[in-house]
C-alpha cells in the first residue's frame, strides 16, 4: 500500500469495527530542517568546477540530516534573449537534489534586461528589482508555465520574487514596504502561469523581509489581500532574522492569514541565520531556533532554512567568516564544516 494513504485506511477499518478513530498526531514538518547554498556559478568558477562544488554542498546538507534546499531559478539566467531557454544549470540544481533525497524549495524572479521597464537603471541584472514592461507580460506569462511544466514532478515548492517589500523591489533605500500594490498585479500573473504548468504546485509570496527591524511587516500581506492578490499564493516565506529569531513576525504574519480565512496558508522561513565567526555563539541560536520549531504551538511552520551551508560569495576565502555553517576554500574546492554544522547536524538526525 502507497504509505501515505495508510493513515487513512486504518481510519475507514476503526469506523468500520465500530472503534474510535485512532488519535490524531501532530502532522510531520520535515522540512524544518532545510539549508541554502551559495552555488559555485555565484562563486565565479568555470561550469564543471561549479557543479563539483555544488554536489559538495549538497553531499553536506544530506550528511548533517538537512532535508530542503534552495534552487535558483532567475528568468535571467534562463532566457537572457527572447525565446532562447538555458536549462542546463537549473536541471542540474534539481537533479542533484533530487539524488539525494533533498525538496527543493525554489526562487523564480529577476527580470532579463531586455524586458525592462523603461524606467529601470541602465545596468545589467538590475532585474532583481523590477518586474517587467508591461508589455513584455506574455512573455513573462509564456516563461513561467514552461519552467513549471517542466519540472512538473519534480519541484512543487516556488516563491515568486525576494524581499520585495525591503530592498528587492523598485524603490531606493529598500524603501518598499508600501508598494504591494505594484507586486500584486504580477503575483497575480505568475500564480495563474504556473498552475497553468503544473496544477500541484505549491506557491508562495516571495521571502518578505520580515526581521526584528522592520516594524509592522504584516502590513505588506494585508496590502496583498486588500489589492486582490489573496487567491493568488498559497503560502508565505519570510525572512525573519533576529536575535535569536523574529518570533513575532511568525505570530503576526500568521494571524494576517487568519483573520482573512486562509490560516492553512503555511509560513516558509526560507532565511535566517547569523552573520558571526562565534561558532559557540551560532551553535547555540541553532539549537534555540530549531528547538523551538519543533514545538507544536509553531505547526504554522512548513518549512524553515538556514541561510547558507558556506559563507557568502562577497565573503573573502582568507579572512571572512559569516553565516557559513562551513568554511570553503575556492581555489581548492574544499569545504570544511564549523561547529554550528555539528550543531545542527545533532538536532536535524534527532527528529522525528
Amino acid at each position: 500500500m502507497n504509505n501515505r494513504l495508510a493513515p487513512l485506511a486504518l481510519f475507514a477499518a476503526a469506523l468500520a469495527a465500530g472503534q474510535d478513530a485512532p488519535a490524531a498526531g501532530p502532522t510531520p514538518r520535515p522540512f524544518l530542517y532545510g539549508c541554502g547554498i551559495t552555488w559555485g556559478a555565484w562563486l565565479g568558477l568555470p561550469p564543471e568546477q561549479a557543479m563539483a562544488f555544488d554536489r559538495r554542498s549538497m553531499d553536506l546538507i544530506r550528511d548533517m540530516g538537512g532535508t530542503a534546499v534552495p534552487a535558483n531559478f532567475a528568468w535571467i539566467d534562463v532566457e537572457p534573449k527572447p525565446g532562447e531557454y538555458h536549462w542546463d544549470y537549473v536541471d542540474h540544481q534539481v537533479r542533484e537534489a533530487r539524488a539525494r533525497g533533498l525538496e527543493v524549495f525554489a526562487y523564480t524572479g529577476l527580470t532579463p534586461d531586455w524586458a525592462l521597464p523603461a524606467n529601470a537603471p541602465k545596468q545589467p541584472g538590475i532585474g532583481y528589482r523590477f518586474p517587467p514592461d508591461e508589455t513584455f507580460a506574455p512573455q513573462f506569462e509564456a516563461f513561467f508555465e514552461a519552467l513549471a511544466r517542466r519540472y512538473s514532478g519534480q519541484v512543487r515548492y516556488y516563491e515568486f520574487w525576494n524581499d520585495p517589500n525591503g530592498c528587492g523591489w523598485t524603490n531606493d533605500g529598500c524603501s518598499n514596504g508600501h508598494m504591494a500594490p505594484t507586486y500584486v498585479p504580477w503575483l497575480k500573473r505568475w500564480y495563474a502561469a504556473m498552475k497553468r504548468g503544473d496544477p500541484d504546485c505549491v506557491l508562495a509570496v516571495g521571502g518578505l523581509d520580515y526581521n526584528e527591524g522592520v516594524k509592522e511587516g504584516w502590513r505588506y500581506l494585508e496590502d496583498i489581500y486588500t489589492h486582490g492578490g489573496g487567491d493568488s499564493f498559497d503560502a508565505v516565506a519570510i525572512h525573519p532574522y533576529g536575535s535569536p529569531l523574529h518570533w513575532q513576525a511568525l505570530r503576526d504574519t500568521h494571524a494576517c492569514l487568519v483573520r482573512h480565512g486562509q490560516p492553512g496558508k503555511k509560513l516558509w522561513l526560507n532565511e535566517y541565520g547569523w552573520n558571526t565567526a562565534d561558532e559557540p555563539a551560532k551553535a547555540a541560536n541553532l539549537r534555540a531556533v530549531l528547538g523551538e520549531l519543533a514545538k507544536p504551538e509553531w505547526s504554522m511552520v512548513f518549512m524553515a532554512s538556514y541561510l547558507v551551508l558556506t559563507d557568502l560569495p562577497e565573503t573573502s576565502d582568507a579572512t571572512g567568516h559569516d553565516f557559513g555553517l562551513c568554511s570553503r576554500d575556492r581555489r581548492a574546492g574544499t569545504i570544511t564544516p564549523r561547529e554550528s554544522f555539528a550543531a545542527f547536524a545533532a538536532l536535524a538526525r534527532a527528529a522525528p
